[in-house]
């Protein structure tokens, strides 16, 4: 008889966005002429284009060309080529000094969380931002780490941090000791960031207790603030405690393309039950070996040129307009009278409800009222509960006339 794994069977039958496009094509039947607007996406909605666009089709035409021998010897020089562009410009730049086996290539930051989660033990207690990104909480869940969901929707064996109104967006260390501590910031989805002196104090607890940080650095591309850290390492110590990941979906047009990368450096471990000190980076290099088949050709090669003079410019070009688009929304929620934060160093524009409306009923007010998509903040964790998030990835048009509705229908709506 094959048994299941269990834990499985205590994820939830639909995933936030699932359950979000479950609800907006119930409004579409009854509202066919409506035209929504999604200020609800996470991801970039770019189209690949210029020096990306021209090395994804060059990738293509290489692949028809080229034999099997030549290609895998390629493949071996082009990663070099761009893990050294990655090193120079995303750390070197920024005084980190980093080796070329402490980058690992890989298709997606949100298997790359889920991953790790593979090697280190499911006995860790395991800290997390609440608010945060749900991937981080089911992976738990998938493997046998989390406990039992609770009636207020957290799980019993995960230690949920509050990051959220009522501290303005700075976690305090909790009471318990933590095994595993999981930073998202520019943080997804309130855009919270923590500043170098506030950051250093994560790094010294995890030094301190032999903890391990996953640090999700998938908007650090956003940072505006001269005094917000890029990467975990600008911090003295963090390499011996930190592992970091990078997404190239939420800076580019990579979206459907997957790319991203993490940082392993040879200086962080986690330990056996005897107390006896293994290093991450050489599991992870088993790890790859034993059961990743390696990034594309194409995402390889339209990854390269991302970090070529003309690449770099589009993204910053990019950049500047998601941000743009959230400063919109920030504003204009602002003069409406909403309480936001966010919008400074990510796209994201976190907003409180009115009223204490919860978080799924201004999603469907705002949807039938206004015909705009935003996105409920219990779905992101129990302390997102009378928030929304409203992003910025999307067309500028769409950012101003949701706009336009939103000072058009506050009457009807309980601002």
């Amino acid at each position: 008889m094959a048994l299941i794994n269990e834990d499985y069977l205590k994820l939830p039958e639909n995933y936030l966005f699932s359950e979000i496009n479950k609800k907006i094509n119930i409004f579409k039947a009854m509202r066919p002429n409506s035209k929504v607007i999604h200020l609800d996406a996470g991801d970039s909605s770019a189209i690949l284009k210029g020096k990306v666009a021209k090395a994804l089709h060059r990738s293509v035409d290489e692949l028809t060309d080229k034999s099997g021998d030549s290609l895998l010897s390629d493949i071996g020089e082009l990663k070099k080529s761009l893990i050294s562009k990655i090193l120079k410009t995303d750390y070197e730049a920024r005084g980190v000094r980093l080796s070329h086996d402490e980058i690992f290539l890989s298709d997606n930051a949100k298997n790359t969380a889920e991953d790790i989660n593979e090697i280190i033990s499911r006995d860790n207690i395991v800290g997390i931002l609440d608010p945060n990104y749900p991937a981080y909480i089911y992976s738990n869940v998938m493997n046998g780490r989390a406990g039992e969901k609770m009636n207020d929707g957290r799980w019993s064996n995960l230690v949920y941090i509050p990051c959220n109104w009522n501290n303005n967006f700075t976690p305090d260390f909790p009471q318990e000791k933590l095994d595993v501590i999981y930073l998202s910031l520019p943080n997804n989805p309130t855009g919270a960031t923590l500043t170098f002196s506030e950051l250093k104090k994560w790094v010294k607890y995890a030094i301190d207790n032999h903890a391990l940080i996953i640090f999700d650095a998938a908007h650090e591309h956003y940072i505006t603030e001269s005094d917000v850290p890029h990467s975990i390492y600008e911090i003295k110590g963090a390499k011996k405690v930190a592992v970091e990941i990078r997404s190239f979906s939420k800076t580019t047009g990579f979206t459907g393309s997957n790319f991203s990368f993490v940082i392993v450096p040879k200086e962080v471990t986690a330990f056996t039950m005897t107390g006896e000190a293994v290093s991450l980076n050489k599991i992870w290099q088993k790890r790859l070996t034993s059961k990743f088949s390696g990034i594309p050709y194409i995402t390889l090669r339209t990854a390269e040129a991302l970090y070529s003079p003309e690449g770099l410019a589009e993204r910053k070009e990019l950049a500047m307009y998601y941000m743009k688009n959230a400063k919109i929304i920030r504003e204009t929620v602002s003069k409406i009278g909403l309480k936001v934060h966010g919008g400074i160093n990510s796209p994201y524009v976190w907003v409180k409800t009115p009223q204490d409306v919860s978080s799924w009923k201004f999603f469907e007010l705002l949807l039938y009222k206004a015909n705009i998509v935003c996105t409920p903040g219990v779905g992101f964790c129990p302390g997102g509960e009378g928030s929304v998030r409203f992003t910025g990835f999307c067309k500028r048009e769409d950012v101003e006339e949701a706009m336009k509705r939103l000072m058009r229908f506050k009457s009807s709506i309980p601002f």
